[in-house]
């Protein structure tokens, strides 16, 4: 039996919702491959900034192992100072104290600024484990719901394809090869709807002849737009 214009509209439909499902199915692992890229790019980041806070406190760590040892090195002075006799000795020792206080001080300035950049950047690298945490747990829920979906839509494009199958017993045992090629090869884009009025191919915009549109409207076989070379079937009034 002859495919109708009907039959050819339900099998443009049927493909274009094998198309949109597919996409779907597609369009779920590439999101998701996005989003693990992105989390690791966030683990990346935070993993860097938790290197600078460890490197940040070993800097304080070494400050103040210095400004001991200067400490214990002014201690000592002083006791020397007891021993001293020569006049010139002990300026020497009060000017070499002298130094190392000043330079204790300074460097306990500088510690104190080191402490405080390691306050800060202790606060910022805890709100970054909290956003890296949150954007981790919404992955694994994009994954979960992506998963969720793809089984029902892998069930209903079975459906959608044995429907495809069936419906294209109508398909003229002539016209059955080139058909294939060219669902094979464009997908649902294989086909375009004709306004009987304009006679226009939706897929390229040719006029067709009065003789296509006849064609088209006795539906004794198949006709093939001759610009773009879809199947072609008239619109729905």
């Amino acid at each position: 039996m002859p495919a109708t214009v009907d039959d050819l509209r339900g099998l443009h439909d049927l493909h274009r919702r094998v198309k949109a499902l597919r996409d779907r199915l597609e369009s779920g692992p590439k999101t998701l491959a996005a989003r693990l890229r992105g989390l690791e790019t966030r683990r990346a980041a935070l993993e860097a900034a938790r290197t600078a806070l460890k490197q940040r406190k070993s800097d304080v760590q070494r400050q103040e192992l210095t400004v001991q040892s200067q400490r214990t090195r002014c201690d000592d002075l002083r006791v020397k100072l007891n021993s001293v006799k020569k006049n010139e000795e002990y300026k020497a020792i009060m000017n070499e104290i002298a130094m190392i206080n000043k330079d204790v001080n300074s460097k306990e300035e500088a510690i104190l600024e080191l402490m405080q950049g390691v306050e800060t950047a202790a606060a910022e690298l805890a709100a970054q484990e909290a956003e890296v945490a949150k954007f981790s747990e919404g992955v694994e829920a994009l994954r979960q719901e992506i998963e969720s979906k793809a089984e029902g839509q892998r069930a209903q494009l079975k459906e959608l394809e044995a429907a495809i199958t069936e419906s294209e017993a109508v398909v003229p045992a002539d016209d059955r090869e080139r058909y294939r090629r060219s669902v094979r090869g464009k997908g649902d884009d294989a086909f375009a709807a004709v306004d009987r009025h304009t006679r226009a191919c939706e897929g390229c915009n040719q006029v067709n002849t009065l003789q296509d549109l006849s064609e088209l409207m006795n539906a004794e076989r198949l006709v093939f737009c001759k610009t773009c070379g879809r199947i072609m079937y008239l619109v729905e009034d």
